[in-house]
């Protein structure tokens, strides 16, 4: 079974997905997680910027990140934070509007 923490957000920030692999990673079972924002693993620091993105991304439908790795900040349930590298994808419709994003998360923290 793949481990790879995946989390996906519709286009208000609201979790819709939260794999077993994000589970294990981040701390949170997913009745925890399923239906709060990304607020829930965005350290409060990095909150401000991170919305800021994010709406500009889901507005426009473009990201500098989309398809890309990035590196993202997270807080675990225990309250610890780390680094993580991520694939990001924005989520389309059929009519080609984004509709959410998702990051498949390597499980081990950044050095």
């Amino acid at each position: 079974m793949d481990q790879h923490p995946l989390v996906i957000a519709d286009k208000s920030g609201f979790i819709r997905h939260w794999s077993e692999g994000a589970a294990t990673t981040f701390g949170y079972r997913a009745d925890q997680a399923l239906g709060q924002t990304l607020d829930l693993i965005v350290p409060l620091e990095y909150r401000e910027a991170h919305w800021k993105g994010f709406r500009r991304a889901m507005e426009t439908g473009a990201a500098e990140v989309d398809g890309q790795n990035a590196q993202f900040p997270v807080q675990r349930a225990d309250g610890s934070a780390a680094v993580f590298s991520g694939a990001v994808k924005l989520l389309r419709s059929p009519q080609n509007l984004v509709i959410g994003a998702m990051v498949i998360f390597d499980p081990t923290p950044m050095a």
